[in-house]
């Protein structure tokens, strides 16, 4: 190190003099420690895979997580891979054969999430978050390329195997069972993995004009067979009902036959001359008859005697 002598009033002042290798070696440092420090970020509703990078010699290891929104804070050399684990819609387009050999052409769409916790498994095991356009993707944007890499192929067999097991005209209406099918194996095979598949649904379905014909031509004969099996089904209903209705009268009529014996019926003439004998406008004279029953002269106001059960006549 060298000085050098300033003049001054009195005395003289010595300043040291630093050697320009020296200048340069605390710049090169200075600027080495600040380049190697890094504060990563992780977004909200993304979760962060933090590697520590060597600054020449050495590998890449894994040093933690962090789920967003926050950041590394100022370290040595630490990265991080952002990894979305929002729940998020894929869609695919597909044509295939029925199991009747039509082309039947539909949009099958999946919602996917990512665990929690897992973008370790997400990163080492599936493939990171970086975009890869694909020629199969409905809306034709740029899929994370775990999606890409791992998941899409399976997706799309799981739905090709299902719908081929359903015959053209029947995927139309059972569109719900199909979708929950390709769910339910889907969730299968991925049971231990740190991908989920939340819902999944299939919707426009086109198919050719001729086959589209033939399709509504079923659709409406089975609707009018299903309508003549309404139908018949009321019809035989009533009938029931009228053959129930007319048994019951039956039923009500051989107990009133089997109720009407003579001393029944004497019983009931009886009651009814009472009831009779207590009104100012009749008169009723009782005589014997044969056969055992009662005769009766009846006189209602000025009008004739009438005999009931004699040979009595009016005067």
């Amino acid at each position: 190190m060298e000085t050098t002598a300033m003049q001054h009033s009195t005395h003289p002042i010595l300043v040291p003099r630093w050697p320009t290798h020296a200048l340069r070696w605390v710049a090169a440092t200075t600027f080495l420690l600040v380049a190697g420090c890094t504060n990563q970020t992780t977004p909200e509703g993304y979760e962060g895979y933090i590697a520590h990078t060597p600054l020449v010699f050495g590998e890449s290891r894994y040093v933690g997580s962090q789920v967003g929104p926050t950041s590394t804070g100022v370290v040595w050399r630490q990265f991080v891979t952002n990894v979305d684990t929002r729940p998020k819609n894929y869609s695919e387009e597909f044509h295939i054969l029925s199991k009747d050999n039509l082309s039947v052409g539909f949009h099958a769409h999946v919602r996917i999430s990512i665990l929690p916790g897992a973008v370790k498994r997400v990163i080492e095991d599936l493939g990171g978050p970086a975009s890869v356009a694909t020629q199969t993707d409905v809306e034709a944007t740029p899929l994370p390329e775990w999606y890409v890499r791992n998941v899409q192929q399976p997706f799309r067999t799981a739905v090709r195997d299902v719908v081929h097991g359903y015959e053209a005209y029947v995927i139309q209406k059972q569109t719900q069972e199909i979708a929950t099918r390709i769910l339910e194996r889907l969730q299968e095979e991925w049971g231990d993995s740190p991908i989920v598949f939340e819902t999944l649904s299939i919707g426009n379905l086109t198919y050719p004009k001729l086959i589209n014909v033939e399709i509504q031509k079923k659709l409406a004969a089975e609707q009018d067979l299903e309508r003549m099996s309404r139908e018949r089904q009321i019809a035989q209903e009533q009938a029931e009902i009228t053959i129930t209705t007319a048994r019951g009268r039956a039923a009500a009529q051989r107990i009133v036959n089997e109720t009407l014996t003579p001393l029944y019926v004497q019983h009931e003439m009886i009651e009814g001359m009472k009831a009779l004998s207590r009104t100012n406008r009749a008169t009723i004279v009782s005589a014997p008859s044969g056969g055992g029953g009662s005769g009766v002269l009846l006189n209602v106001g000025s009008a004739p005697a009438v005999s009931v059960g004699g040979a009595a006549k009016a005067p």
